[in-house]
Parts: structure tokens; C-alpha cells; sequence
């Protein structure tokens, strides 16, 4: 995809919050605590190296989208490689001077290391990373906590509340018909609903933000095994604080918000780690 089109998408992303994402890059073996031993000389290095991620948007684009995940329990530190908070590291890259990078661990974790974005930086990369971690802020400050109470009714008539889904995992997954990378995840979704199928425990939830009609037409053309419910653009802007589409969230059986995320991979991910508990 030449460099114009990248630039437009993550334009459109960053100030329009449309769903559109760029080409995920082919990482399908990462895991979060996979991977060699390293030299203990290499500890606190970066993983790539800085000149190859900010020569080009192309190259920022494809480590940001496979070397940094925001919503993980990552270690944080600052420019002089002192631990810091994940909220503080997440406020400090909001001012759109810093950029993450993914630095050797002595152990198994992720870390991370703010690194001054330089003069000569690919253009709206800067303001992607502003954006992007303005967002997970907003989203890290929710963990832990109750998630907005809600008291939806879907498509087929069954109700979903605050109430009678304790003692559940709840899955929701934010989108609307004119996303398009809120459709090609959802064969991803449909697999990850059979792979639990039986489980009274584990809800699947899809928050739309159109009516129930055109829903109900879309769904006749398109198999999505979610739950559907319409009308829930003000819940997801005012309560959830979704900023792009789509995007899930897990709720614990104590109705806490566990983690939120952008990807299918990860909420999978997510839900297995919360079922492994």
C-alpha cells in the first residue's frame, strides 16, 4: 500500500474515528511471554532499532501495530530508563513528543521506554501516538472498575443488564454496518463463540450503533453470532468512551471491567487469560 493511502487511513482514524484499520502485520506466533532467553547485555536495548522504526511511515506504522499493545500489564520507563507508572507513561506519550519503545526485559514481561519522537519523523506519526494513548488512558483509568451500568434489550427481544449478567463473563464488541473492519473480524468472533458454545457463563454482546431494522437486514446477509443490540452509540460514547471501531471489552463475573481492546486476537486472548484465573 503506498505511503498516501496509509497517511489518509490514519488520519481518518486519529480525527474522524472511523473503523477503518491498516493491514495488520504477519506476527501470529507473538505471545506475551514467549521468546528466548537474551544476552543480559542486550536488557533495556531496543528490540529494533530506533533508525528503522522512524525512517518512514510504513516502518512506524508496522512496528507500532505489532510491537505495542497498549492494554498489556507492560513495565514502563523513562528517557533515563527509570521505572515509571503505566499512567504516567501513558500521559507523558499524550503529549505527542515521545514514542514507546519495546526494549529488551530481564524476565518475561513486556517493557517499554519513552523515546523522544525526532525532528526528522515521519509525518502524523506524532499525532497518531497522541491520540492513540490519550485513548488508552481513558480506557486503562476504567480497569478495575464496575463497568457503566447498562440495561440493553437485542434484537430478538432478550435482555442484558447489570444485574442479571453477574456471575458472568461478558463480552462486548462495539461497531456499526458501514465499519468495515467491524465485518471482516466478525468470522474471527463467530469461532471464538462456537470454541465456547455450551458456556451459560461467557455472554457475547455486540453494541451497534445503528437501529434495529437495517440490523436485522445486515444480519439476514451476514452470520454473527454476537448478541445484537441497537442504539447504543450514546452508551458507548458518554459511558465506555469507545473512540474508534470496533473495539470489545471484557467484563469479570463481578461486572469489572477487565481489559478493553481493538483486536479480535486479543480479546480472545483476554478471555482465556480471564478463564484461566
Amino acid at each position: 500500500m503506498k505511503k498516501p493511502i496509509i497517511v489518509m487511513v490514519a488520519l481518518i482514524v486519529l480525527f474522524v474515528g472511523a473503523c477503518i484499520r491498516m493491514p495488520e502485520p504477519q506476527n501470529e506466533n507473538k505471545t506475551v511471554d514467549a521468546g528466548p532467553k537474551i544476552d543480559s547485555s542486550k536488557i533495556g536495548q531496543p528490540i529494533i532499532i530506533e533508525t528503522d522504526i522512524m525512517k518512514d511511515f510504513n516502518s512506524f506504522w508496522s512496528y507500532y501495530k505489532s510491537e505495542i499493545k497498549f492494554f498489556e500489564d507492560f513495565v514502563a520507563f523513562d528517557t533515563s530508563g527509570m521505572e515509571m507508572s503505566k499512567g504516567d507513561f501513558l500521559k507523558t506519550l499524550s503529549s505527542g513528543d515521545y514514542y514507546p519503545l519495546n526494549i529488551y526485559s530481564k524476565d518475561s514481561l513486556i517493557n517499554y521506554k519513552l523515546a523522544k519522537i525526532p525532528a526528522k519523523s515521519p509525518e502524523y506519526a506524532g499525532a497518531y501516538i497522541r491520540q492513540d494513548s490519550r485513548n488508552a488512558l481513558v480506557h486503562f483509568k476504567m480497569e478495575g472498575k464496575p463497568i457503566p451500568a447498562f440495561n440493553f434489550t437485542d434484537i430478538d427481544g432478550k435482555l442484558y443488564s447489570s444485574e442479571n449478567t453477574k456471575g458472568k463473563i461478558v463480552l462486548f464488541k462495539c461497531w456499526f454496518i458501514n465499519c468495515p473492519a467491524c465485518i471482516l473480524e466478525m468470522p474471527a468472533l463467530n469461532k471464538m463463540v462456537q470454541k465456547y458454545k455450551g458456556r451459560d457463563d461467557i455472554l457475547f454482546v455486540s453494541l451497534a450503533i445503528d437501529p434495529k431494522e437495517p440490523l436485522q437486514t445486515f444480519l439476514k446477509k451476514t452470520q454473527f453470532d454476537y448478541s445484537t443490540v441497537p442504539n447504543q452509540k450514546k452508551y458507548m460514547d458518554e459511558q465506555l468512551k469507545v473512540f474508534a471501531y470496533p473495539h470489545h471489552f471484557l467484563i469479570n463475573k463481578k461486572g469489572i471491567l477487565v481489559k478493553s481492546v481493538d483486536e479480535a486476537p486479543d480479546i480472545e486472548m483476554i478471555l482465556e487469560r480471564e478463564l484461566a484465573k
